[in-house]
This record gives C-alpha cells, sequence and structure tokens, in this order.
C-alpha cells in the first residue's frame, strides 16, 4: 500500500476523535457500545487481517460486540470505528441509541480520552489549581493543549482566575503548532524549564518577554500526545469527562458544561 494511502487512512482514524461524517442509529436497549460477550477468535483474526492490510504495522485494535449483531467496535489508538465480521464492510461515524438518545461512539472516545489522559503525568503540565482542589488533586479539571502565539489560547487564558475561583483547576500541556525549534517552540521549553512554570506562562501570554531558558523538558512529548488526540489546532480543551472542545471556549460556557455534562 502506497504510503499516501497511509496517511489518508491515518488521518481519517484521527478525524473519528472529532466525529464521523456518517450517522449509525441504532434502537435498542441502553446498553454500553462494549458488550460483556466475548469476540469470537474467528471475528478477531479477519478484522485484524483487514487491517493489517490496510495499515501495515497498525497496532493490534481493541475489538468489541456492539448493540448491533453482526457488527464489531474496532479501537486503534484513540479512533474508533465499527468492522463487519468479516473485516470486508467499515464504518466511520457515531453510533446512536435512539432510545435514549446516548451518542454511544461519544461516550467510548471520552471513556478512551480519560484513560489516555490519566497516563500523562500531571508533573510534566503547567497546572493552575482550583479553588479548595487541594492544590489541583482533587476536584473537576480540564486540561488545554496550548500555544503561548496563539490568540485565542491567550484569551482562554485570561479566563482561568474564574474556573479556578469555582473549583476548577486548568492545566496545560504544549502544543506550538509551529513545530520543532520555533519561537512558538522555544518559549514553551522557556516555560517548562523555569522555576515558577505558572508565572512565566502568563508572562508569556501576556506578551512580555521572559527569560530564556533551555532544560530536559516535556514539550516534545506533549507534541507527540496532541497528535494522538486528534489536536489540529489551539487551544483544544479535554474535560475530566474525556470531552474533547477543540477551540476556544468562554468560562461562563465552560462552567455550564461542567455542571450540567451531556
Amino acid at each position: 500500500m502506497s504510503r499516501n494511502l497511509f496517511n489518508r487512512f491515518s488521518m481519517r482514524l484521527k478525524s473519528m476523535t472529532l466525529g464521523g461524517v456518517m450517522v449509525f442509529a441504532v434502537i435498542s436497549s441502553p446498553v454500553a457500545v462494549q458488550a460483556e460477550t466475548q469476540v469470537p477468535s474467528s471475528v478477531e483474526k479477519a478484522i485484524q487481517n483487514q487491517l493489517a492490510k490496510v495499515i501495515p504495522g497498525a497496532p493490534t485494535a481493541d475489538i468489541a460486540k456492539t448493540p448491533v449483531d453482526g457488527l464489531y467496535q474496532v479501537t486503534v489508538g484513540l479512533g474508533i470505528i465499527y468492522m463487519s465480521a468479516d473485516g470486508q464492510f467499515l464504518l466511520n461515524g457515531s453510533m446512536i441509541n435512539l432510545k435514549t438518545d446516548e451518542n454511544l461512539t461519544k461516550s467510548a472516545m471520552s471513556e478512551l480520552r480519560q484513560t489516555a489522559m490519566a497516563k500523562i503525568p500531571v508533573d510534566s503540565m503547567v497546572v493552575y489549581p482550583g479553588k479548595n482542589s487541594d492544590n489541583g488533586k482533587k476536584g473537576r479539571f480540564m486540561t488545554v493543549f496550548t500555544d503561548i502565539d496563539c490568540p485565542y489560547c491567550a484569551k482562554l487564558h485570561n479566563e482561568i482566575p474564574a474556573l479556578n475561583e469555582a473549583g476548577v483547576t486548568v492545566r496545560y500541556l504544549a502544543y506550538p503548532r509551529s513545530g520543532v525549534n520555533t519561537k512558538s517552540y522555544n518559549k514553551a521549553v522557556s516555560v517548562w524549564c523555569s522555576d515558577d512554570r505558572t508565572k512565566t506562562m502568563d508572562l508569556a501570554m501576556s506578551k512580555k518577554k521572559i527569560e530564556t531558558k533551555s532544560c530536559e523538558n516535556p514539550v516534545k512529548g506533549h507534541m507527540m500526545q496532541a497528535q494522538r488526540f486528534g489536536v489540529n489546532g489551539t487551544p483544544n480543551i479535554v474535560l475530566d469527562s474525556g470531552e474533547l472542545l477543540p477551540g476556544y471556549v468562554p468560562a461562563d460556557e465552560l462552567l455550564k458544561i461542567f455542571n450540567n455534562p451531556s
């Protein structure tokens, strides 16, 4: 398979984190996408073999039953697709339970993001603890992929005091969109290498000069995580529920989402 086709399919998997173009609706009892019944080994083999043909060298997928007979949820990294038992048919989109109005794909994606985010060390982030959060160790939180030179990132940064006052901890991961060894990248490194990350981030976000520093830092690792999460712009907000909000959202709207999760 050509490299271009590989890239197109990989991009398709990434796009699933933001919602597919096809809606696959199901009328069923209110059950989760993953069923308890074990997937037959013949189905596992057929789907894995087909994926190996489409994406040579791809990691082994997690395969689970869905409420629809003969249709299986296939998870590759942080991407979800649906495939037939023989691996010959693929659906890219959202599965919705029409009885409960639950988007089963969205729920499954949120769980994947929660699990993936929990594996990123908090001490690698710039953390603004919410009120009564025990320095960010308890209570509600959101994690933001941010770019210091992004105007909307700076706008969101100005909302942190209101979020903190409401008890929401804000955690930053670095995603300088211009790439490695650029001005934005070097600013991020300087923030993460500073003695006081939050103070230096405040200065950088307000366009004030910060001391240039270099050290062993997590910035490149954060950029790789951004790719895993399907981030293609900044800011990108991942709530503690696992929900992904692509773009700037004002504090009052964020608090409404926290207080009234979908």
